[in-house]
């Protein structure tokens, strides 16, 4: 059964790398990179140690911006789900900036922080933060209400309440915040290495792109959504470690629909 679902999933890629070389062989002015081209030039870029620079440089970045933004995002969503009084006051404001683009902010972001770091890690805070908030207060509100009346009947303090019934019963919803804001941030990050950028898989892309070399854009592009796709399963695996309680991974689609319907 589990050879016939791997055999199914690989059915639409190999049908995309038969058009992709029928196209690169009819293709005029070389704008479309044979796979073999594709190959030598991941091979080139391995060699020069272009390609671990430029991975390494951009998996710091999008670290750093979305360590923060899980930093600040759990607690505050877990308080927003607690007290909600306190959510009365700031999320008409957080949902006013959560309908603002990361890209929109970067002109703003280069004026302020300059093109260095800091401009590309206030812009992967920004796109993780929201994300990782939500899902941490959709945690809290989908907690039964029994939770509480347990916590009650034992006599827990506060601080015992909230790790041994609010943290497990809200962690799923948590973890499911996390993994999406991780793939909001890794495409945050490459869009805005595009634009400011001496370094990363962004400037990667537009390097080649200003040399005219098509294979090396195509290497960058791939090697994005190679990662992107490691990095959601290392997040599936850690739900399933950090939760196993849970009985299902929930996937990136239904997670933006509990985004919407809490907004």
């Amino acid at each position: 059964m589990r050879s016939l679902k791997v055999l199914k999933g690989a059915v639409f890629p190999i049908f995309i790398l038969i058009i992709w070389l029928l196209s690169s062989r009819h293709s005029t002015n070389n704008l479309i990179p044979a796979p073999n081209e594709v190959i030598n030039a991941i091979s080139n870029l391995w060699a020069r140690g272009e390609i671990q620079k430029h991975v390494s440089i951009s998996l710091i970045r999008v670290l750093k911006g979305f360590g923060w933004a899980a930093i600040i995002g759990v607690p505050l969503g877990l308080c927003f789900g607690v007290f909600t009084k306190f959510r009365l006051w700031l999320m008409p404001t957080l949902h006013f900036l959560r309908q603002i683009p990361p890209i929109a902010w970067i002109p703003l972001f280069l004026i302020w922080f300059g093109i260095g770091e800091g401009s590309k890690s206030a812009v992967i805070f920004y796109a993780a933060f929201f994300p990782v908030l939500l899902n941490s207060l959709l945690g809290i509100e989908q907690i039964p209400r029994r939770f509480w009346e347990v916590g009650k009947v034992l006599e827990f303090d506060y601080l015992k309440f909230l790790w041994r019934l609010v943290l497990p019963a809200s962690l799923p919803s948590i973890m499911a915040g996390l993994r999406l804001g991780m793939s909001m941030s890794w495409r945050a990050l490459v869009a805005a290495e595009m634009i400011a950028a001496t370094s990363g898989l962004g400037y990667l892309i537009m390097s080649a792109r200003s040399l005219v070399r098509m294979d090396e854009m195509v290497v960058g592009i791939l090697l994005i959504g190679l990662i992107g796709i490691l990095i959601d399963a290392f997040f599936i695996w850690l739900e399933r470690f950090l939760a196993p309680w849970n009985k299902e991974t929930l996937g990136v689609g239904e997670n933006e629909r509990s985004i919407a319907s809490s907004g």
